[in-house]
């Protein structure tokens, strides 16, 4: 078990129950009250860049009371720790789109045109008959100045 999830969760009285994922910046687990009534994805960063960036999507989206991008459900912030870089949030079924560790605010990422057009073809191949679903997505995201990059059938689940 992560010492700093277990550390996130006393000081908000949640137990740990279980990992739900582990990627490039951290690990994802679900944490409940005491009660057990109250379920949440409690995501521990291991590098500060992503999860200042994750962190700060997550503030846009919650400022702008973005719930649902096109049709598929976004995670709901309820509470961050810059000490631990932990992001507390709702956990959600598909179809949904999460993890903003690689996004960009307000910027697109610096990739050269050959990068962007590799990109979009390896997505492409990778979404398949959701491709157009996806870019609407992505589109409808950068509206709030959301920038990903990092989008991967993981993240963005039909």
């Amino acid at each position: 078990m992560d010492r700093m999830a277990v550390e996130y969760c006393t000081a908000r009285s949640l137990i740990v129950e279980s990992q739900l994922g582990v990627g490039t910046q951290g690990s994802v687990y679900s944490a409940t009250n005491a009660t057990g009534l109250i379920r949440h994805a409690v995501k521990i960063h291991e590098r500060e860049d992503a999860y200042i960036r994750e962190r700060d999507c997550y503030i846009r989206l919650y400022e702008d009371d973005v719930y649902y991008v096109n049709g598929h459900r976004v995670p709901l912030l309820i509470h961050f720790d810059d000490a631990v870089q932990a992001i507390e949030m709702t956990i959600v079924s598909p179809p949904f789109c999460l993890d903003f560790g690689g996004a960009y605010l307000d910027r697109r990422a610096d990739y050269s045109p050959e990068v962007w057009a590799d990109w979009h073809e390896q997505k492409s191949e990778a979404f398949g008959a959701n491709w157009p679903a996806t870019l609407k997505i992505i589109r409808t995201l950068e509206l709030h100045g959301i920038y990903v990059a990092d989008v991967n059938p993981g993240n963005i689940r039909f």
